[in-house]
């Protein structure tokens, strides 16, 4: 058999549309996300903030992935739900253009991941029941790097958007153009809901003797409840991706980033002065950088996902799972030292440090989701993707707003330091958590076939 009919047996049409689906959606959602550190700086306010605004939707978002988990195993239909997540996200999404105050980022955003924390379990286990066992890490895979593929796409459209905005309609405020950009993004988002409704099918889940999940916490064992504990403590550390960007952005502010990227763009350098007399070079080139990084991160995603995600069903999930947490401990200790790097390296350094930091998702995006699969029955298996998202929003609420606090309290006090404090703390923890992931949850025989 050629390797293309092979694909094509281990990876189901709904799995494949699932794919487009989540591949459109994070075009819209990742023409934004970049820009959002920038966007908070315009209206006057930081790191407190972001991890604000992470922790209340990531929370938010894994609080309905529960809800909607429970909700489809008793209603037995998936599709419903995964529709209704979608189209909330692509409707609010856009309105992050007419924020007027960080309230207002923290609101759109919030309503952006209800949309997620709607569709997200329903959507996983629609994955689950539409493959076959021996493959569910290399579906998982595929669908992670259909993601990952939208999340490249995304940051180009931002580019050209940018380009377009700045050279053709001859805009130069910052924060005119990052409006404009959030607004773009409701196209792609519609042509995802448009996809899902017309090419998704759904195949209905087993179900159980009783016809219906037994209570939440009596429909799971200690070994997955062990599972979901380390997954807790992992997520304590692991704070939002937007401090990521956040760490890169401030870097601009001391000239050596910004002189790199026009010394690249020689455009930039010319186009940076407004109307106004004022220098928005740092600000545009930030524009310009922060997705092309973010674009950069999500092809790497995208290249390795299937790959890595097939690997966990040859090596085991647990393998797969620590290897990714191993590389995530060491990008956040690189990420820790990164200021102290000589003005002219921050720059590869930043763009090897996300390449590298790509790599953990792609071990473990996959297979920590297939393990959930393995570790539970079929009817259970939206409630069981549920609270393996609210385990994650259990630590994400707290671990973002910390994470926050730890940045700013520590640069108050010993300027410079902060992000090495905050981004030390998750290395420790993550340290932690391959330790305990190791003793405590055992990984169940899978027909490998």
């Amino acid at each position: 058999m050629s390797p293309r009919k092979q694909i094509s047996k281990k990876i189901p049409g709904t799995v494949i549309m699932l794919g487009l689906v989540s591949l459109l959606t994070d075009s819209a959602s990742e023409m934004i996300y970049p820009l959002i550190p920038v966007f908070v700086a315009t209206l006057g306010s930081g790191a407190i903030v972001l991890g604000v605004m992470e922790g209340m939707a990531e929370a938010t978002a894994s609080l309905l992935k529960l809800f909607s988990g429970i909700l489809s195993d008793r209603i037995g239909r998936r599709k419903i739900l995964v529709t209704a997540g979608y189209s909330i996200s692509a409707l609010v999404r856009p309105l992050m253009g007419l924020a007027g105050s960080a309230l207002g980022v923290v609101a759109v955003r919030t309503a952006d991941r209800i949309g997620k924390g709607l569709r997200a379990a329903p959507r996983d286990a629609l994955i689950a029941a539409s493959v076959d066992e021996s493959a569910r890490g290399r579906a998982y895979g595929f669908h992670r790097a259909m993601d990952h593929t939208g999340a490249v796409i995304g940051p180009v459209l931002a580019i050209i958007a940018l380009i377009f905005l700045v050279s053709m309609a001859g805009i130069r405020d910052p924060e005119r153009i990052l409006r404009l950009i959030f607004m773009f993004a409701f196209i792609p988002g519609l042509l995802a809901v448009l996809t899902l409704v017309f090419f998704v099918r759904e195949k209905p889940p087993p179900v159980s003797g009783s016809g219906r999940p037994a209570v939440i916490f009596r429909s799971i064992d200690r070994n997955f409840r062990n599972y979901l504990l380390v997954i807790v403590i992992f997520t304590l550390g692991n704070s939002s991706d937007a401090f990521l960007l956040f760490r890169v952005q401030e870097l601009f502010g001391s000239g050596g980033m910004t002189e790199r990227i026009t010394g690249w763009v020689p455009a930039l350098g010319m186009i940076a002065a407004g109307p106004d007399g004022r220098d928005y070079g740092s600000e545009l080139a930030a524009i310009l950088f922060l997705p092309f990084l973010w674009a950069w991160f999500h092809l790497i995603k995208a290249i390795f996902s299937l790959p890595l995600g097939a690997l966990s069903d040859r090596i085991g999930r647990k393998k797969t799972i620590n290897t990714g947490w191993a590389i995530y401990a060491g990008v956040y200790f690189m990420f820790s030292v990164l200021n102290f790097l000589p003005g002219r390296f921050q720059l590869a350094a930043t763009l090897v440090m996300f390449g590298i930091y790509a790599l953990y998702y792609a071990f473990t995006e996959g297979a920590q989701k297939a393990f959930v699969a393995d570790l539970v029955p079929g009817d259970k298996r939206g409630t069981a993707f549920g609270l393996f998202n609210f385990a994650v929003g259990i630590g994400t609420l707290p671990s973002s707003i910390l994470f926050g606090l730890i940045y700013s309290f520590s640069e108050k006090r010993m300027p410079g330091y902060g992000g090495t404090i905050a981004f030390g703390s998750g290395t420790v923890l993550a340290l932690i958590s391959i330790l305990l992931l190791s003793l405590t949850v055992s990984e169940p025989e899978r027909d490998k076939s």
